[in-house]
This record gives structure tokens, C-alpha cells and sequence, in this order.
């Protein structure tokens, strides 16, 4: 799998090349990289570890805030809004993850979306966050000093690296000792605590690599929109989320990232169309459930890539 992976890396940082690409299109594979890194990140957490978070979305905004927060006092430094986004998000989610690990099933999922709606209403009315309109105009971030990320060949670098450094943490994560007892929780947990394992603690180390990782995504997002808004917490972007690992395929990683670009894209071409755009996401999304459960990846079996998924 290495080498398909840098193969598919090596081809995305090609993308700017194309001659005559236009820039719309180049932030339209910045926002579907950004939106498949989330996804796989969700993944641990749904695919390998079988917990189901609704409440994902407080961590991608919190770190959007923590980046517009910085970027409007006039701290520029990707490092600074990177390491500020990492502390705020790693508090939250460890205060999230403790409470909700506690409890089994849809007592999870509602946990992490009750936590992510009291985020959401405490953004929304406080004025000092700028309220519902949230945080505007935002100036561009320094990678060092004199080298800015104004253009958007280099936001969308930027998200390619991160793609590639999300993808080698879930990589490791997955194919180590730790990722093979989150396997064992998902198919039974019940064995794996009579096995010695401390599951809670398992869990919440999944919840907080999970959240750190989407945390990350959120603080890059200001770089290429230059505001943060509530709207950024709100439980219909956890669903968006959710939708985006379900059409790619559950438990691998090259599957969400596939969903996530998947539904970046349909909802940008959709919602050009009609008005009523998420009509169309939902009719193909039953149809995938129905006649793909396996996601997108599953399209692989007709043609033969058995052993893509166990690589993935």
C-alpha cells in the first residue's frame, strides 16, 4: 500500500500544475482534501473503534476559532495558530472524551453532540467572538517570516501535507498493537476488558487522536477562508461528517477520504443546480447504502482489488 499511497500523493501535488486550471477549482480541492482528512480521522473513532460521534464538529470549529482568534490579534505564525488549536481542542476533547467514554452506544453519540451544542450556543451569543457572524476577515498566515500562504497553490499545499501527515498518524495507529485492540473493542467489548484491557482509557486515546487530528483541519480552515463562524459547530456539519465516512467506507482510510472528496464535490455541483441540493446528496446516499454498503471502496470487488482494503 506505501507505494500506491505516495503514488496518489505524488499525483495530487501535481494538480496545481495543470495548465489552465482555474483557481475555483483549485479551492474546491482544498475544501474536499480538507473535508476527507476529517473523515478519516472520524473514522478511527466509527470504522475501528465503533463509537459514533455527533459532536465532531466542536472540534473542527474550535480549532477554526482558535486560528481566527490569533490571526485577528495579529499573530500570523501557522506554527502558533497550529499549537493554539492543538491545546484548546486536546482540553476539550479530553473533558469530552472522559464523560462520554463512560457510557455505551447512542449514550456516546448523544454525550459528544450535547458537549458540541453547548460549544455551538456559547459561540453563537457571545459578542466577543464576533456572535453569529463569528470572525471576519481574517489577514493571510506566515509559514515563516516574509512567506505567506496568500495564493491558493499554497493553501492547497498546505492541506496536501497535512492530508499526508493525518494519513501516516492513522496508518501507524491502525496497523499497531493500539489499533488492533481498538479492533477487539468495536467487535466486543465485554472480551476485551476480561482480556485486561482498559477500555475506557483505549477509547479515550482513540476520542483524542481523532479530535486532535480534526482539530488541525479546523485551525488550516481560516488559512484558506480567512473567518470562522458557529455555523462551523453546528450538528449538521458532525452529520456531514458522518455521511462523508459512510459513502467512502467504514474502517479503512483511503475510504473516507474518497467519501469526504465525493461529498465536497456533489454538494459544490448540487447546490449549483437547485436549491434543494441536499435532496440530491440524501437520494444518492440511499442509494449507496443500499446497493453499496460497503461505500465506495466496495466498488473495487467488480473489478477485482481484493486486497486493497487490507493495505487501506
Amino acid at each position: 500500500m506505501a507505494w500506491r499511497a505516495l503514488a496518489a500523493f505524488a499525483a495530487l501535488a501535481t494538480l496545481p500544475a495543470l495548465p489552465g486550471l482555474p483557481t475555483y477549482y483549485l479551492l474546491l480541492a482544498f475544501d474536499a482534501l480538507l473535508f476527507g482528512a476529517i473523515a478519516m480521522s472520524l473514522d478511527l473513532l466509527m470504522g475501528y473503534t465503533g463509537l459514533v460521534s455527533f459532536g465532531h464538529a466542536a472540534f473542527y470549529g474550535l480549532g477554526a476559532y482558535a486560528t481566527a482568534i490569533l490571526l485577528e490579534r495579529g499573530v500570523l505564525s501557522v506554527w502558533a495558530c497550529l499549537g493554539a488549536a492543538l491545546v484548546v481542542v486536546g482540553l476539550y476533547a479530553a473533558i469530552v472524551s472522559y464523560f462520554a467514554t463512560a457510557r455505551r452506544g447512542i449514550y456516546f453519540a448523544l454525550l459528544t453532540l450535547i458537549f458540541a451544542e453547548v460549544v455551538y450556543t456559547f459561540f453563537r451569543y457571545t459578542q466577543t467572538f464576533g456572535g453569529s457572524d463569528g470572525i471576519q476577515g481574517l489577514p493571510d498566515a506566515l509559514l515563516w517570516r516574509g512567506v505567506a500562504i496568500d495564493t491558493p497553490r499554497r493553501k492547497y499545499y498546505l492541506v496536501l501535507v497535512y492530508l499526508a501527515a493525518a494519513y501516516a498518524i492513522c496508518r501507524v495507529v491502525v496497523t499497531s498493537h493500539f489499533g488492533r485492540v481498538l479492533v477487539a473493542i468495536r467487535e466486543n467489548e465485554d472480551r476485551a476488558r476480561f482480556l485486561g484491557y482498559n477500555v475506557q482509557r483505549y477509547k479515550m486515546a482513540a476520542c483524542m487522536i481523532s479530535a486532535l487530528l480534526t482539530g488541525t483541519a479546523g485551525a488550516i480552515y481560516p488559512i484558506r477562508s480567512a473567518f470562522a463562524t458557529p455555523d462551523l459547530m453546528l450538528w449538521t456539519e458532525s452529520g456531514e461528517f458522518i455521511i462523508s465516512v459512510m459513502i467512502g467506507g467504514l474502517g479503512t482510510l483511503v475510504g473516507p477520504i474518497l467519501g469526504g472528496a465525493f461529498f465536497t464535490i456533489l454538494r459544490d455541483k448540487a447546490s449549483s443546480f437547485v436549491d434543494w441540493y441536499f435532496i440530491v446528496i440524501g437520494g444518492v446516499l440511499v442509494l449507496i447504502v443500499l446497493f453499496m454498503p460497503a461505500g465506495l471502496l466496495g466498488v473495487r470487488r467488480l473489478v477485482g482489488f481484493r486486497q486493497w482494503r487490507h493495505g487501506a
